[in-house]
């Protein structure tokens, strides 16, 4: 089992995850998505970035990658995942 914490980035909210791996941890973060207006980290224990669901006040465009739509605007697909993304 490996431990992720789960930032929010609102003061409330966050959690420490213990699951199977990484994409695990994802659909947990996935789960708790409300319209913050604030960025989705998943760290290690110590801080470290792992991967990050940015949020983007607008309505996305047929380019977008979407993770969720909400509220007028979207979070964006997780960091790792568009930094593997073949164009």
């Amino acid at each position: 089992m490996e431990k992720y914490f789960i930032n929010y980035h609102t003061g409330a909210g966050n959690l420490i995850a213990e699951v199977n791996d990484l994409d695990e941890a994802k659909r947990l973060a996935e789960e708790g998505i409300a319209y913050t207006q604030a960025q989705i980290t998943i760290e290690t224990l110590d801080g470290e970035v792992i991967t990050e669901s940015r949020w983007w006040g607008v309505e996305p465009d047929e380019d977008s990658d979407v993770l969720e739509i909400i509220g007028g605007g979207y979070y964006q697909t997780w960091s790792d995942e568009l930094a593997n993304k073949v164009y």
